[in-house]
């Protein structure tokens, strides 16, 4: 199939062998509790992979929470994570359950995880390894049921050699490793790809879009240092200024 998912939000779409490899390496990791490790460039879709492993997981029917370690200030990461008792700090006038807590039964994505602080790292390395946390100000261990699955755009390894990331929260999380391939290196997708993206774009704007085969050929000329989140944004730029539907000129676009 060119396509691993029904909805729009989880659609994967490719059929080269990269991302035949990729449709395998989630269907092997879907139905186990394996803690799941995505690396790939920023664009390739990775947030879109742990969707996918988590809607084909037995876990499909409790919480799907996506944490961005990079969206969320340092000061702030801790106890969005594990919550805090009240008191716990100036302001803390009620106790707040974490959205670990929350996605009980469930799954967390940890997007950007090579970014999260080293004391935050320690705290879930015992996540991983206990399934307890504790509270933010509190004492008690609380007993967690949660799969989680971590992804990282930088070279995690050189980040655990430079000392920025914890070798032992490494090699936990790593336990099944995905890597996506970025756009550059799966050419041949990008047509069936940009029929997706279009017929999406249709869908919004309410009247049908279309390449030429020049436009078609100057994407596949164009190298992707954004991936699929920069040929979506072309996609969509360009249809925006193409009241005809038909898609030719891209040189302002890329």
């Amino acid at each position: 199939e060119e396509a691993l998912g029904e909805e729009d939000d989880i659609r994967l779409v490719g059929h080269t062998p990269p991302m035949q490899e990729l449709y395998k390496a989630i269907g092997r990791v879907a139905p186990t509790d394996a803690l799941v490790l995505i690396r790939g460039e920023s664009g390739t879709g990775k947030e879109l992979v742990a969707n996918a492993i988590w809607r084909y997981s037995p876990r499909s029917r409790r919480p799907f929470s996506v944490i961005n370690c990079v969206a969320i200030p340092d000061t702030l990461l801790e106890s969005e994570l594990f919550g805090y008792e009240r008191g716990a700090f100036t302001g803390a006038q009620h106790r707040r359950i974490g959205r670990i807590e929350q996605a009980a039964g469930g799954t967390i994505f940890l997007d950007e995880i090579g970014d999260m602080p080293p004391g935050i790292q320690a705290k879930l390395l015992r996540l991983l390894q206990e399934k307890q946390i504790q509270r933010l100000g509190g004492h008690d261990s609380i007993d967690v049921d949660v799969r989680i699955i971590a992804a990282c755009n930088a070279d995690l390894p050189r980040y655990v050699e430079e000392g920025k990331f914890r070798t032992d929260l490494f090699y936990r999380l790593n336990t099944f490793p995905i890597h996506i391939p970025p756009l550059r290196e799966r050419r041949e997708d990008i047509p069936p790809l940009c029929r997706s993206l279009l017929d999406e774009l249709s869908r919004k704007l309410k009247r049908r879009l279309e390449l030429t085969p020049e436009a078609l050929d100057r994407l596949l000329a164009h190298n992707w240092p954004g991936n699929v989140r920069e040929l979506r944004n072309v996609l969509e730029f360009c249809a925006y200024l193409t009241p005809s539907g038909v898609i030719t000129e891209l040189q302002t676009a890329i």
